[in-house]
Parts: C-alpha cells; sequence; structure tokens
C-alpha cells in the first residue's frame, strides 16, 4: 500500500519539476524589461537568453538519454538535472553581467534537458500499458501550466521582487522540486512495473521521426498565435487593457483543461483520435479568427486554441512510446522534447515576420498553413505500420 502511495505522488512530483522548467525558459519575456534595464543591455538582447535556452535543451534532451541515461538510473539523472537547474537559477538571480546570466541560463537548460525526458520515461514506467496516456497527462500538466502561466507569473512576481527576486523565488521552486523528488522517488523505481531492460535491442528511428515532424509543426502552429497573442487579444479583437488580463487567465484555463482531457481520454479511445481531434479542432477555431469576433468572442475563440492545442501532447507521446521498446522511452521522449522547443522557435519566428511583413491578420492564416503541412505528414506516418517496419531485432 505504501509503495501504491508512492507511486501515485511521483507524477505529481514530476509535473512541479516540469513546471519549473517550462517557467523558467518562458520566465525571461517576463524579466525581460526590467533585467535589460538593469544591466544595461539592448532590449533586444533578451531574446538571446530564450535562444540560448532553447537551443542547448534541444542539443542536450537526446544527448543526455543516449549517454548518460545507459548507466545512471533515473532517479540520479533527475536528481542531478534538478540540483543544476537550482543551482543556476540562484546563479542567475545574483549575475552581475549579462554574459554570466547567458552562461546561467545555458546551464538552466542543461538541467532541463536531464529532468523532462527522463521524467516522462519514469512515470510511464510506473504504471500499467493502460494507464500511460493518464500519467503522461499528469507529468506534462506542470509544462502545460507553465506555458500558459509561465509569462504572467514571472511578471506579477518582476513587480513585487524585481526580476532578481523573480528568478530567485523560481529557484526557490527548484530546490523544493529537489527535496520532494529525493524522498518520494524510490531507488528501484524506474523497475517497479517495467520489463527488464534487454541491451541487445536496436532502436530503429523511421517511425519515430516522422512522428516527430508532427510535434514540430503542432507547436509551431500554436505558437504562430501564442506568441503575440497579447498583441492579437488587443488589436485584432478589440480586447481593453483591464480585460486583457481576464482573457489571458482564460487562455491558461481552457489550456489546462485540455491536457486534462487528454490524459483522461488518451487511455480510453486510443491516441490518434485524440491527435486528429486536436487537428480539427484547432482548424476549426484558427478559421474563425477571420471573423470580426469583438473583444468576448475573440478571447473564447484564442481560449479555444490553447485547448485543442494542449489535447495533442499527451497521445502524441503515446504513440511514440508505443513504437519503441522501453528502454528507448527516454531517449525518443527527449527528442520529443527538442522538437517541441524547435516547434516554439519556428513558430514564434514565423509569428514575428507575418506581424512586421504583413500585418496581424495574417498570423491565422500562417498557422492555418502549418497545420495543413502537418496533416500531411501525420497521414504519410499512418501508412507506416509499427508492426511491419518497426520491429526489435536481438543479437543471436
Amino acid at each position: 500500500m505504501q509503495t501504491q502511495t508512492i507511486s501515485n505522488r511521483v507524477p505529481w512530483i514530476l509535473a512541479l519539476g516540469m513546471f519549473v522548467i517550462g517557467t523558467t525558459s518562458l520566465s525571461i519575456l517576463g524579466v525581460g524589461p526590467a533585467l535589460t534595464r538593469d544591466l544595461a543591455v539592448d532590449p533586444a538582447d533578451a531574446g538571446w537568453l530564450v535562444t540560448a535556452f532553447a537551443a542547448t535543451f534541444a542539443l542536450a534532451a537526446p544527448l543526455a538519454q543516449f549517454t548518460l541515461a545507459r548507466c545512471l538510473a533515473p532517479r540520479t539523472l533527475i536528481l542531478a538535472g534538478a540540483s543544476i537547474l537550482a543551482a543556476s537559477l540562484i546563479w542567475s538571480a545574483l549575475a552581475a553581467s549579462f554574459q554570466a546570466l547567458l552562461v546561467a541560463r545555458i546551464a538552466s537548460a542543461l538541467g532541463g534537458a536531464l529532468i523532462a525526458p527522463t521524467s516522462a520515461a519514469l512515470a510511464i514506467s510506473l504504471v500499467p500499458v493502460d494507464r500511460r496516456g493518464a500519467v503522461l497527462a499528469t507529468v506534462f500538466a506542470g509544462f502545460t501550466l507553465a506555458t500558459v502561466g509561465g509569462v504572467p507569473i514571472a511578471t506579477w512576481l518582476t513587480l513585487l521582487l524585481g526580476w532578481r527576486g523573480a528568478i530567485a523565488a523560481i529557484g526557490l521552486a527548484a530546490l523544493f522540486f529537489v527535496a520532494l523528488a529525493a524522498f518520494f522517488i524510490p531507488r528501484d523505481a524506474d523497475t517497479a512495473n517495467a520489463p527488464r531492460k534487454r541491451p541487445s535491442e536496436k532502436l530503429h528511428l523511421l517511425a519515430p521521426a516522422i512522428l516527430l515532424t508532427g510535434t514540430v509543426g503542432m507547436l509551431s502552429t500554436q505558437f504562430v498565435i501564442y506568441a503575440l497573442m497579447g498583441e492579437l487579444l488587443r488589436q485584432q479583437f478589440g480586447v481593453s487593457a483591464g480585460g486583457l488580463p481576464i482573457a489571458i487567465l482564460l487562455f491558461g484555463i481552457l489550456g489546462v483543461a485540455g491536457n486534462a482531457a487528454a490524459g483522461a481520454l488518451s487511455d480510453r479511445i486510443g491516441p490518434a483520435p485524440l491527435v486528429w481531434a486536436s487537428f480539427g479542432g484547432l482548424a476549426a477555431f484558427l478559421s474563425l479568427m477571420f471573423l470580426d469576433l469583438g473583444p468576448y468572442l475573440g478571447a473564447v475563440v484564442l481560449a479555444g486554441c490553447a485547448f485543442m492545442g494542449t489535447l495533442f501532447a499527451t497521445p502524441q507521446q503515446s504513440r511514440l512510446v508505443g513504437l519503441v521498446a522501453q528502454e528507448h522511452h527516454g531517449f525518443v521522449l527527449a527528442l520529443n522534447s527538442s522538437a517541441s522547443y524547435l516547434g516554439i522557435a519556428v513558430g514564434s519566428a514565423l509569428a514575428s515576420a507575418l506581424a512586421n511583413n504583413i500585418g496581424l491578420w495574417a498570423l491565422p492564416v500562417g498557422a492555418l498553413g502549418l497545420l495543413a503541412l502537418t496533416a500531411v505528414v501525420t497521414v504519410a506516418f499512418g501508412s507506416i505500420r509499427p508492426g511491419k517496419h518497426v520491429r526489435i531485432e536481438r543479437k543471436s
């Protein structure tokens, strides 16, 4: 009974780690103006802090799984990553120069790269196959909450504590995660419900690679809209300054609700129908943006995009881990994390390019184009049968 209680707690503790990682990656968008003023650097330089984190994370996550995960237990990787993350956040809060802060951000990304894919792989090893979707949704809820709430949280903390205090507060949350992980994650947690690893099993990446292009495309689609969400609400839909926080709060609530719905439905109806529901629903809400919606309906439609977008992540991860042997779960989930950050970068860059060269009205056009391309790739993936093309080979 005690072991079962611990196993039930572990995914929620891992969700806290994902929240800290997500908030760390996006917090610069909230603290940036105060930070650049204090360090006397150009406001545009704050973008390098976001880029450095994303690029480091995208490269380090699969590399760490390919090397360190072969010789270190998941608990060890998570504790090491959490310690690096906490230390780098405190370092960031004390940084005396922009260069020192940039190095600290790279260290934060390295810590996060050890935690995120390992957490997802560990969580699904604790439960039977028919509960993978629910447990992935639990762990991923932390990142979802950070994605939709990280910037407002960082901005609010900056107003109360200054930018150094805001980053230090995130660092304290990371230290709290270290303590919880050390206490609640048992040393044998990774083998609780998992089959014995077979080092002779080989990883076939054809089908996972095609599937990962869907992750890039879906995240790119979402961030074409999310990157300039405030401007869309204010200029395109006419949301007032007073109504903007309420609209963003609604966006966040619906984003978390989408992740929860994915967890509840993924194991019941299967991941593939949910992926297509996410595609279709997001396309519908993006199409509604061409109408003269006004502030109230505009806020609801944007929140609908958040719901349909977050409906995608859990079934996508379930499909990925279903394609490979258990010993490779961490690696393909690391690749999925890298694909997510690549999608965020691509979508944000496209949003800026469209807004600056054409106008805000072009954002849903660009998002729909990316979504259509992603759907085509997903259809192509459907022609690859894992039973035929993705197989486990054993050395004789």
